[in-house]
Parts: C-alpha cells; structure tokens; sequence
C-alpha cells in the first residue's frame, strides 16, 4: 500500500484578481453572446468552462459582429489596438489584469525620457506581447541570447512580464547592466505580488519534500517559475494539467501548489488522484 502524504502550499493557484475577472466573464455570458479578442486565460480547464458557457474565444476581429461584447483577454491587448477598436465601435469589454496595466503605463512612462524599450518576459506569451506592441523598437527578453543579440543603446527602460520567476528577472536583468556596463539600464519590477507569494510559500515546503506537483497548463508562465524553484532546490517537479494526467497514486512526500489560472475545482481533483480517490 503507497504512503501518500499530501501538503498543500499555503499560498496557489487564483489570486483576487484573476477569479474576479473569471466570474465578471461569466456574468456577461448570461446576458448574451460574448466573444474574447484571444484566450481568456492559458488554462485549458478554464477554457472548457468558458466554452461549456457559450462563450468563444481567440475571435478575429472580422467576427466581432456576431457578439454582443467583445472581452479583452485577462493577458491584455496593446493599448493602441485597444482604442482603435473602441475607436470602431466594438463593443468591448477590458477585463486586463489590474497588473498587466499597470505594467503597461509604467513602460509607457518609462519611454517619455527615451531609451530602447524592453520587456523581460517569454516571446510565446501573450502577456509579453502586449506589454511590447505598440512600443517602437520594443525587444521581449526571454534568455541571455537575446541579451546578446541587442544593438548598444545608451539607455534601456524595461518592464517585466507578471507571472514570471523573480529570481529569472533578477538575474536577467543583472545580465543586462553586466553586459551593457556604459548603458543606463532604468527597469521597475512590474511582477504580480500574487507571483512573489506562490514561491515563497513554496521554497519551505520543498526542503522535506520528495515531490514538487503543480497544477496547471505546462508551458504556461506561472507554472514554469513554480518548476525553476523546484528546480533551485534540487527537487523534482511536474506539472499536471488535470486528474487524468496524473498515472498513477502518489507516494512519499508531496508539495502541492498551483499556477496562477488554474481552478480551485481542478486542484482538489489532482490532489484526489493522488490519494488515490479516483
């Protein structure tokens, strides 16, 4: 018989923001057909809620028509594209992440004194895409390759993506002042509070721990900086985006914690699976 001892992180998965923006878009879907200019959320769980409540998303603009609201994605949009579409029109709804703005208006005050602008954050995130579109000239760092391959500016303000690791944009951006010594190198830690919370509620966990499981989509942002932690540690990790991932009972000792979109209903199912109880 396995011995399965589950400890939950004290601090995973949602923060404040994230469930009231989820349960705002529920709201709207009972009031109409409602569209999302993108994914919603990159959970695939909470995709199959959405669309089990009619809403659609990852929209073109060509068929925004058909909607009676059109919701920016909780990851945002470029601020430009935003107000061309109010511009047009569209019905839209801005369900932005309070964070994700405010990353967005500090990289916008930070390019009023000049300098290359610059997101510390993933090229395959949507995230990091709005924060740099609309930008000129706007590089997304994800890795000191793309550090390397800068052109040399005499001043670089950046901002950074707000699910990422801290530690990752710490020292990404030690490798940008090191590498750019005669640059000014102006950079406002724009990461989610919520992201700082989930690892270090995570780091006291994992010295007794014989498995690190994180639920949530693999790939996604949150859940890769969760694995780095793991990874720190010298602690093995996985992410398990739903129940029927998980091949088998757990045993031994097991951290569990979650990115920052996955469903409190999707985390008690894992943790289900786990012990055994499915």
């Amino acid at each position: 018989m396995m011995d399965c001892r589950l400890k939950l992180a004290p601090v995973f998965g949602m923060d404040v923001d994230a469930r009231s923006a989820l349960w705002r878009l529920e709201e709207l879907a009972k009031e109409g057909p409602v569209a999302v200019a993108g994914r919603f959320m990159p959970d695939p769980e909470v995709g199959n809620r959405l669309a089990a409540m009619g809403v659609t998303e990852e929209v073109g603009e060509e068929d925004f028509f058909r909607y009676d609201k059109v919701v920016v994605p909780y990851a945002g949009i470029a601020r430009q594209r935003k107000k061309a579409w109010e511009n047009e029109g569209v019905p839209l709804v801005d369900l932005t992440s309070p964070q994700v703005k405010r990353a967005q208006v500090a990289l916008a005050l930070l390019r009023m004194d000049g300098g290359q602008p610059l997101v510390i954050g993933r090229h395959a995130d949507a995230e990091s895409r709005a924060l740099a579109e609309g930008n000129p000239g706007c590089r997304i760092l994800e890795d000191t390759t793309d550090t390397a391959r800068l052109n040399f500016s005499p001043s670089f303000v950046a901002v950074c993506q707000t699910t990422l690791s801290p530690r990752k944009v710490s020292w990404l951006v030690q490798q940008l002042r090191h590498r750019y010594r005669d640059a000014k190198v102006n950079f406002l830690e724009t990461l989610s509070p919520a992201m700082t919370a989930r690892e270090r509620a995570l780091e006291p966990l994992m010295v007794q721990a014989d498995r690190i499981v994180i639920v949530g989509e693999p790939g996604e942002a949150s859940c890769e900086a969760l694995a780095e932690s793991a990874l720190r540690k010298g602690r093995p990790s996985e992410i398990i985006a739903a129940p029927e991932f998980v091949k088998e009972p757990g045993n031994g000792r097991i951290v569990l914690t979650a990115g920052s979109f996955t469903l409190d209903v999707t985390i008690r199912k894992v943790a289900d699976a786990l012990l055994g109880r499915q």
